[in-house]
């Protein structure tokens, strides 16, 4: 199969989307699917495993600069598109690039399916902007409608869509997860007492530092998780985002800002954590709750979203009302202050992820992509 793959974000950037499109690429690679990649302009070499990698030129967005807004497809984009001639286009994002792939897979009448990746409306909440949220919508339904088939990430994103208005064909396409590389067996001890001298609790926190986020719900929580654990307990923040400087300057006791972390730097943080506290109620899916599973951690996450897929209260964490300090600072204290039930939900947490791996999620996308085409 030969598939162009348009989207706003790509590897090396750091974010769920970019790395789970890193995934798809590969594996296609490696099945002996063609891909011919249109992105922004994200590397200064092309994508590994690709037919071509035709990079954009954009402007970084004021309120995410990690996002660009591109520049229109241009002629010589056109010119390698009608070379590759694909069979399928993928469009994975509803930014500039992506409706540059749905106008060229509609101009050239070439099958087109879509994905959703990011509750794009509830971003925009979070920056002060919520009254765009129905205009937003109906822009994303909009976008999506051509589509023969849209992906999702999860069950409770599949039923988002469904009440916003999306009537076409939509289908549950997962993430896997790298069980090998985010294992308890990567915990180390000299990071724990980097971070927590004496043994200390270690809560981590991974993702971007930022509204969307709803990290102020967790910077709220933290100090009546102090007051009630003492000096024992310590936050470590893994990621970057425009939040940073304010953390930094608040200099609250006990919380470590660690930067971005990949590979085994990132797996042998979540190793070495005691319990994963993820306050955001915007997630799709949430890929760093799984990587935060398969490491062994507990997690404490909103009642709401694409985490509910992953997070089973009892079984591998709690799950608390969205965007409540003081439910969060419970659930959190709860399970450091009771170890049988902590090792209980360590043990389910890993149990949980052993069937995700990524090459059976991406056989089933592509099984997805051939129904398509029939």
């Amino acid at each position: 199969m030969r598939m162009a793959l348009f989207t706003d974000t790509f590897l090396p950037t750091v974010n769920g989307v970019a790395r789970t499109l890193g995934k798809l690429v590969a594996y296609a690679a490696r099945q002996g699917h063609e891909v011919g990649l249109v992105s922004t302009r994200v590397s200064s070499v092309p994508a590994r495993g690709t037919a071509f990698h035709h990079q954009l030129p954009g402007v970084p967005l004021p309120m995410y600069p990690e996002h660009q807004l591109a520049f229109p497809l241009d002629r010589q984009g056109k010119e390698r598109l009608e070379a590759f001639q694909p069979d399928l286009v993928h469009v994975a994002t509803e930014s500039t690039v992506g409706w540059s792939g749905r106008a060229w897979a509609t101009e050239n009448r070439v099958p087109l399916v879509t994905s959703f990746h990011t509750d794009w409306p509830a971003y925009l909440a979070g920056y002060g902007f919520g009254g765009l949220e129905y205009l937003a919508w109906r822009g994303l339904q909009t976008f999506h409608s051509s589509a023969r088939i849209t992906f999702c990430p999860s069950r409770s994103t599949l039923s988002q869509l469904r009440s916003w208005g999306f009537r076409h064909e939509l289908r549950v396409w997962g993430r896997g997860v790298d069980t090998d590389l985010f294992s308890p067996e990567r915990r180390s001890e000299t990071l724990r007492q980097a971070l927590a001298p004496g043994g200390e609790r270690i809560i981590l926190y991974v993702g971007r530092l930022a509204p969307e986020k709803r990290l102020d719900v967790l910077l709220d929580a933290f100090p009546s998780i102090r007051e009630a654990l003492g000096n024992q307990v310590v936050l470590a923040l893994v990621g970057d985002g425009p939040w940073m400087p304010r953390i930094r300057q608040e200099a609250m006791d006990g919380v470590f800002l660690m930067g971005y972390k990949t590979g085994i730097s990132l797996s042998e943080v979540y190793a070495s954590g005691d319990i994963f506290a993820f306050p955001s109620d915007t997630e799709t899916f949430g890929n760093v709750v799984t990587e935060a599973l398969s490491s062994g951690l507990p997690v404490v996450a909103p009642s709401k979203g694409g985490v509910t897929d992953s997070v089973i209260p009892g079984m591998n964490g709690l799950l608390v009302p969205p965007r409540n300090p003081r439910a969060m600072a419970e659930a959190v204290i709860k399970i450091l202050t009771d170890d049988d039930l902590r090792r209980r939900l360590s043990s389910g947490a890993r149990r949980g992820v052993h069937r995700r791996s990524w090459d059976s999620i991406l056989g089933g996308l592509f099984d997805g992509y051939q129904e398509a085409l029939d």
